[in-house]
């Protein structure tokens, strides 16, 4: 198998090495240099830190590597995370590398680049150098929150010979911008956010819910604790579930895991909120959220409400909750994430844009498009090529595998 691996390369300014971490071990002994990184990088956010990438990469062995780049003295100046994908090409009859941003495999709101800010365009530059001479076919990186960045890492690729698109990401049948993140600028009280940033008729629909229902003590909220962390999110994914299964079909199941798996790992990190709403001792709704303590940021993620509750406002009185929590808090900003829908609006949201790209080889060959670090996940394909009777694809792999080892 591949392991952690050290080339050198050289700018205008100075010699920078660039370094491969795929291993475990690797990426341990990074901490320390990774987290002062996270310290120094004004554009750092919770889903580029190390504790949110240990949760990602664990047990995701040859799923992933960092791009590790290094000034003379040393010093880590630029890191560049990525996920691994095997595809089959149907027309090139291959196995293919597929590169992604390594923080979906943790489902992150937001991907991007750690970057030492007085060195990025050369860190970046070197980063995308290196990965331009990698095998791999194609490299998709969704949900970009680092515009200027974003431009210098695509700029240097498409100057190494790699073709890259910028796209739109539409979704709900074209009527949903996913690159569209409504955010709320929290004030530092709650009455100051209603009055400003509220409708009239909003306001008062949050005041008769709250009048009727939560000082009466008829409904009542709280918040995941370690002790509640399992049934809490075992609510929150049995709402979702009832909600979108007939949408998602048989892709419920994988989401749910995802979904959970994601917030867990936030409640590892210590960077999760979750509210649930209840009637007496019947949940009727709950609320997830990522949040960022370092950008003062509380990121929602998902809700789920009971779908036979007759109360309308549930969803919306969490999302209120969820607000004065973090104007509580002191955080500055309740992200909706991706996804300009309606609704969101009516909290006084605004957009914020972030960006999808794609880039690919424009001539791939033989030895450009196939990483060994991925030769167990497609030995695992060639099993099932067997399984299926599909023995001129086995015999094709089998012929591409061995001139990769030979």
């Amino acid at each position: 198998m591949k392991h952690d691996v050290v080339t050198t390369g050289s700018t205008a300014d100075a010699d920078l090495a660039v370094q491969v971490i795929d291993t475990p071990a690797g990426f341990a002994a990074l901490r320390e240099e990774w987290q002062a990184l996270e310290a120094r990088d004004p554009e750092t956010t919770v889903f580029l830190s190390w504790a949110w990438f240990n949760e990602a990469f664990a047990d995701q062995l040859y799923r992933w590597s960092v791009l590790v780049v290094r000034d003379g003295a040393g010093d880590v100046i630029c890191l560049v995370p990525l996920k691994y994908r095997v595809h089959w090409s149907g027309s090139r009859q291959e196995f293919q590398t597929q590169l992604q941003a390594g923080g979906r495999l943790l489902w992150s709101e937001y991907t991007g680049f750690l970057c030492a800010p007085e060195l990025q365009r050369e860190g970046l530059e070197a980063a995308a150098r290196h990965l331009a001479a990698m095998p791999w076919i194609s490299l998709s990186m969704r949900y970009v929150a680092q515009a200027g960045r974003c431009r210098i890492f695509t700029d240097a690729l498409e100057q190494a010979g790699i073709a890259v698109r910028y796209q739109p990401y539409m979704i709900n049948r074209g009527e949903t911008d996913n690159l569209k993140c409504p955010q709320v600028t929290l004030p530092d009280d709650f009455d100051t956010y209603l009055a400003a940033s509220v409708s009239r008729n909003r306001r008062q629909q949050y005041n008769r819910f709250r009048r009727k229902h939560l000082d009466t003590g008829d409904y009542r909220i709280t918040h995941a604790t370690g002790d509640t962390l399992e049934a809490d999110l075992d609510t929150l994914m049995r709402f979702w579930a009832d909600t979108w299964g007939e949408k998602k079909g048989r892709q419920t199941e994988g989401i749910v895991a995802q979904y959970r798996r994601m917030l867990t790992a936030a409640a590892r990190t210590d960077s999760l909120f979750l509210p649930v709403l209840w009637q007496g001792d019947r949940p009727l709704g709950a609320l997830g959220h990522v949040i960022d303590r370092r950008r003062g940021m509380v990121h929602f993620i998902m809700v789920g409400r009971d779908q036979t509750a007759e109360e309308p406002f549930v969803g919306a009185a969490l999302h209120f909750h969820a607000i004065a929590w973090a104007i509580e808090q002191g955080f500055g900003c309740y992200d909706f994430s991706h996804g300009n829908e309606p609704y969101k609006y009516g909290y006084g949201a605004q957009d914020v844009d972030v960006l999808f790209f794609e880039a690919r080889r424009r001539e791939p060959s033989d030895d450009t498009v196939f990483d060994s670090l991925c030769l167990g996940a497609a030995l695992a394909r060639l099993q099932g090529f067997i399984e299926e009777g599909r023995t001129d694809r086995a015999t094709r792999a089998c012929a591409q595998l061995a001139r990769l080892l030979s």
